[in-house]
């Protein structure tokens, strides 16, 4: 259990509710789908340039372990994954909307993209440009997924690969082909934005768009938004800024059934992703867990007592 904080404590440590950090490298795909989030949103933000590779040592100062990027932080809050981050950034900033008009659908491109086409545009982008990359840059990636990679084989990935994206590409061709402008409808929705940052990644290993001139377009209204009003933060600033913050309160899961899990609030946990989890293990104290989300309670050595953040969906749990 983590020791309480006195009432003097608390006062000290006001929560910064200001402008939002993001976390980030720019070459991620996955940085990218929330730069243009921000973007679309119209936001002010300050940028923390992380390192590609680890160590990581200021990010994982803050979350407690966790090193993928990118990682929006709230003052004493860290909510890790972009689909918790894009959340996140709808609740602060909900005009104009990104949310779905076909409840549901988002969801489903959401999780398509992320189990299936961005595997494939990763495969084909890292194959393409394989010769560009150091070792150190791969051996990273190996450790993130547990198993070696082979510049041979990521090089003779690249035709099926580039089959399989030109195949489901297609599927998004028509779906877009005279459609009101966007996956969402007439307005961007959470699986555009997640769509157009693979695309994104696949189109910087010169993946061949010309064929899908409807899918080209799309992408161009997305690229349009840009990235907002970015600002950029030093580490030390980023993490200072969590010290002199508290978390924000959440409110207890509202259902009384026992969570699946069947671990009750207080339990000391620890969670990583399922997916390029290696070495990416957090430990705290469970402090909110429902069907969404998943926060811990960490005291930090140079950050102080933060929240993290984590959706409930691709992510394992157990008691640590």
């Amino acid at each position: 259990m983590l020791p309480t904080i006195h009432a003097t404590t608390f006062r000290k440590r006001r929560r910064n509710v200001s402008t939002p950090i993001l976390h980030h490298y720019p070459e991620s795909p996955y940085a990218e789908k929330i730069r243009t989030l921000l973007g679309y949103k119209g936001l002010r933000w300050h940028s923390v340039i992380v390192p590609r590779i680890a160590p990581k040592p200021d990010l994982v100062a803050l979350t407690g372990g966790y090193r993928k990027v990118p990682v929006l932080q709230l003052g004493a809050d860290l909510y890790c994954d972009t689909r918790l981050i894009a959340q996140e950034i709808e609740r602060l900033a909900p005009s104009p909307a990104a949310t779905t008009v076909s409840p549901g659908w988002n969801e489903v491109v959401e999780h398509w993209v992320d189990v299936n086409l961005f595997g494939q545009a990763v495969a084909y982008t890292l194959g393409a440009i394989v010769d560009h990359l150091d070792d150190a840059f791969l051996a990273d990636r190996a450790a993130l997924r547990g198993a070696p990679l082979d510049r041979a084989a990521l090089k003779a990935s690249v035709p099926m690969a580039a089959q399989a994206l030109a195949t489901q590409i297609a599927w998004i061709e028509r779906g877009l082909a005279g459609g009101p402008g966007f996956v969402n409808g007439v307005r961007p929705g959470s699986g555009d934005f997640t769509l157009y940052s693979t695309l994104w990644f696949a189109r910087n290993g010169r993946f061949d768009f010309s064929p899908f001139p409807a899918t080209q377009a799309w992408m161009e209204r997305l690229r349009a938004f840009g990235h907002g009003q970015r600002m950029d933060l030093g580490a030390d600033e980023a993490i200072a800024m969590a010290q002199a913050a508290t978390p924000a309160g959440l409110p207890l899961p509202t259902s009384d059934t026992p969570d699946p899990s069947g671990l009750p609030l207080g339990r000391t946990v620890s969670i990583r992703p399922e997916l390029l989890g290696h070495g990416t293990t957090v430990t705290g104290t469970l402090v909110h867990l429902d069907t969404q989300r998943v926060t811990l309670a960490l005291d930090t050595e140079r950050a102080g007592r933060v929240h993290v953040h984590f959706p409930r969906l691709g992510y394992r749990l157990q008691q640590a």
